[in-house]
C-alpha cells in the first residue's frame, strides 16, 4: 500500500509538472490543473498538498524556475527571453525569484556557476505523516436547506475568529440557540488554500430551528447524495490537519472520486461548554456513488 501510494503521489507530481512545463509562459490556474488531472476543482489544492507536501503556488513557481535553469544551462544567455519563456514579464522579478530558489542568479549560471543547493533539481514528494487506517461512515442524505450567515476572511488556521463572530450574530437574531436540537454546521465555501484568503467565504448555520426568521438569513443548500462522514476530535482550529490526513490516507490511496462540493462540518458539542481537546466535529465529503461500490456498505 505504501509503495502504491508513493507511486500515485509521484504520478500527480509528474502530471502537474508536465502541464506546467508545457504552459510555462502562461498564467496557470487552479481550474486548468484540476481539469487536466481529473480532480474536483474545490478539492484539488488540498489533494495536491496531501500528495506532495507542496502548496500549489510554490510548486508552480519552482517548476517554472527549474525550466528556466534548464534553458540557461542549454546555452541561452538572454535572461529577458528566458524570463518571458517561463511567464515572468519583469527580468528583475525573475532574477529575484531565481536567486531565492537556487542561491545563484541567472547571470551566475550563464557564467558557469551552477547551483549546488538541495532545492535545485526535480521535485519529489515531501515525506508525509502516516497514521492509523481511516475509514468513513457512509450516509445517503436528502437535500437540506440550511439557514445561517456568510462571512469573509476565513482561513483554516483561524476558524474560531470568524465562526465566533457569525454564531454571535445568529444568536442575536434567533435567541435562544439550542446546539443539541438545532445542529450547527460550518462550510468553507471557497477553498482558503487557493486565491486571496481575505475573500474566502465561510457559512455558519443551523440545520434546524431558524426557518421562522429566514428573511433575515442567508441560505446554504446541503446537496442530496452519498456522503462519507469522518470524525475530528480536538480544537476546531486544528480541523484542517484531519482534513489533510483524510485526503492523504483515504482519498488518494483508494482513488476516491469526490464531487465538486464543499466539505460540511457538523459540530457535535457546544464549544462554549466543552474543552477544546474533546470537541467533536463530523466532516462530510460528497462522493460519487460509483467510487465506493466495492469499499463499504452504505448506512
Amino acid at each position: 500500500m505504501v509503495d502504491n501510494q508513493k507511486n500515485k503521489n509521484i504520478k500527480i507530481i509528474s502530471q502537474v509538472g508536465q502541464y506546467i512545463y508545457d504552459h510555462s509562459d502562461q498564467t496557470i490556474s487552479l481550474e486548468d490543473l484540476a481539469q487536466y488531472t481529473g480532480f474536483s476543482k474545490y478539492h484539488f489544492n488540498r489533494i495536491f498538498f496531501a500528495a506532495t507536501g507542496y502548496q500549489l503556488g510554490e510548486f508552480i513557481q519552482r517548476h517554472k524556475l527549474e525550466k528556466a535553469l534548464h534553458i540557461i544551462k542549454q546555452g541561452n544567455p538572454n535572461i529577458i527571453d528566458v524570463a518571458l519563456s517561463v511567464g515572468y514579464e519583469s527580468p528583475s522579478s525573475f532574477s529575484r525569484a531565481f536567486k531565492k530558489n537556487f542561491s545563484v542568479t541567472p547571470s551566475d549560471v550563464v557564467q558557469g556557476n551552477l547551483p549546488l543547493n538541495a532545492r535545485a533539481g526535480s521535485l519529489i514528494p515531501k515525506k508525509r505523516l502516516t497514521g492509523n487506517k481511516i475509514e468513513p461512515v457512509w450516509k445517503t442524505l436528502p437535500e437540506k436547506t440550511v439557514y445561517g450567515l456568510y462571512g469573509k476572511g476565513f482561513t483554516e488556521q483561524s476558524f474560531s475568529t470568524i465562526a465566533t463572530t457569525l454564531y454571535g450574530r445568529l444568536a442575536a437574531i434567533a435567541e435562544p440557540l439550542n446546539y443539541a436540537e438545532m445542529q450547527p454546521i460550518g462550510v468553507s465555501i471557497d477553498n482558503p488554500w487557493a486565491g486571496e484568503q481575505t475573500q474566502s467565504r465561510f457559512f455558519a448555520g443551523f440545520v434546524e430551528g431558524l426557518s421562522h426568521c429566514q428573511e433575515k438569513l442567508d441560505v446554504f443548500k446541503w446537496q442530496a447524495g452519498l456522503w462519507a462522514c469522518f470524525t475530528h476530535i480536538g480544537p476546531h482550529d486544528c480541523m484542517w490537519q484531519t482534513i489533510s490526513q483524510i485526503y492523504a490516507q483515504w482519498v488518494l490511496p483508494n482513488s476516491i472520486k469526490l464531487k465538486d462540493q464543499q466539505i460540511v462540518q457538523c459540530y457535535l458539542n457546544n464549544p462554549l461548554k466543552t474543552k477544546p481537546e474533546v470537541l467533536k466535529t463530523a466532516l462530510y465529503f460528497a462522493v460519487e456513488d460509483l467510487a465506493i461500490e466495492n469499499m463499504a456498505v452504505k448506512e
